[in-house]
């Protein structure tokens, strides 16, 4: 009996650790760098009426203001990596999450997979795992930090043309793999 509560508390207890969201477990962790926007800032970004004559950057600020959640997890040790990894398996198998983009270039991998929307052009979710971007940061001449790993999630009305110019504007880690979906 006694070994029987053991293995439920063990169970219990690896459930837990594994619904834990991977971008919390590492946020304050010195070996990996967090980016969050909260959804507060989207939602005051959607108060501010905001209108150019370029139809584009209309077409952005509408995509910007539709988020919820914009978080980047990077790091170099493989250990978070390998998390990071187990974390989108997971995903892809418990929600609608699908791989539908990959690309190994010059030892860099990089997976992309949505949650499709309503429109065709549109999905509710977008994560974009890349492993090696290390080396193309040094093929690149960039001096960076915890950019070995990548783990990018986008929630809200994601209009996939205007994915290029979020990279810019935001110039996230990992945004050049980002223009390569367009």
């Amino acid at each position: 009996m006694k070994n029987a509560s053991l293995l439920l508390s063990f169970l219990l207890y690896s459930c837990l650790l594994s619904a834990q969201d991977i971008f919390e477990e590492f946020q304050k962790d010195p070996e990996a760098s967090y980016i969050s926007v909260s959804p507060k800032m989207f939602e005051m970004l959607g108060k501010l009426s905001i209108n150019t004559d370029d139809p584009k950057m209309n077409g952005f600020i509408e995509m910007v203001q539709s988020m919820k959640h914009f978080k980047v997890l990077s790091t170099k040790n493989p250990s978070i990596a390998k998390k990071m990894d187990v974390w989108l398996t997971n995903q892809l198998v418990e929600t609608d999450l699908e791989t539908v983009f990959n690309l190994t270039e010059q030892e860099v991998e990089v997976q992309f997979c949505v949650v499709f929307g309503e429109q065709e052009s549109k999905v509710d979710q977008l994560v974009m795992f890349v492993k090696g971007a290390q080396k193309f940061a040094d093929q690149e001449g960039l001096d960076v930090s915890n950019l070995d790993f990548i783990l990018l999630f986008i929630e809200g009305k994601i209009d996939l043309n205007q994915v290029a110019t979020l990279t810019e504007i935001v110039d996230i880690p990992g945004g050049n793999f980002l223009k390569k979906m367009n």
